[in-house]
């Protein structure tokens, strides 16, 4: 199964163009003797603008599960050159989920893969995806979860164990 969800990459350079502008202006109108100085909202208005998209996350989240290997991709055009976590890359094999959870805060997902490794402990990795969609969110956790449940039970679905017979 594949999602590829990449639909707000335009959408926040446009948010980000409008919040550089507003504090660009704000700073240019406080140069200007008798304009109107009592304009900080304009400013605040640009870094709130800038600072939501750095907390939403990477805009930009691929998921591929076909073949024997899960792929975790997570990138953005605009932050990925100045913060490394914006730009992430997960590839291991199926048999290695060990469990998964999804965390959900104000405007943002959080994702946190548990994967065994060879040395027999458990490693965490987690990216964000805050920008998927309900569908898609609902279709990575059905995903997962199908993957995760054969790690746990001997490479068996939960309940399709041997069924003992009441003689």
């Amino acid at each position: 199964m594949k999602i590829n969800a990449n639909r707000n990459a335009k959408i926040n350079v446009v948010i980000l163009t409008f919040g550089v502008m507003a504090i660009f202006t704000n700073f240019a109108l406080s140069f200007f003797q008798g304009s109107y100085t009592d304009n900080w909202w304009l400013s605040l208005g640009g870094f709130l603008a800038i600072f939501y998209l750095l907390y939403r996350g990477p805009s930009t989240f691929k998921y591929d599960s076909e073949g024997e290997v899960l792929n975790f991709t997570t990138d953005d055009a605009i932050w990925a050159k100045l913060f490394r976590n914006f730009k992430r890359h997960y590839e291991f094999p199926k048999r290695r989920l060990h469990s998964f959870k999804l965390k959900r805060g104000l405007f943002r997902h959080r994702l946190v893969i548990y994967i065994n490794s060879r040395s027999g402990g458990v490693k965490e990795r987690s990216m964000l995806v805050s920008y998927l969609s309900r569908n898609q969110r609902k279709t990575l956790v059905n995903s997962l979860r199908k993957y995760s449940h054969k790690g746990k039970n001997g490479r068996r679905k939960s309940g399709s164990g041997t069924e003992q017979s009441g003689e």
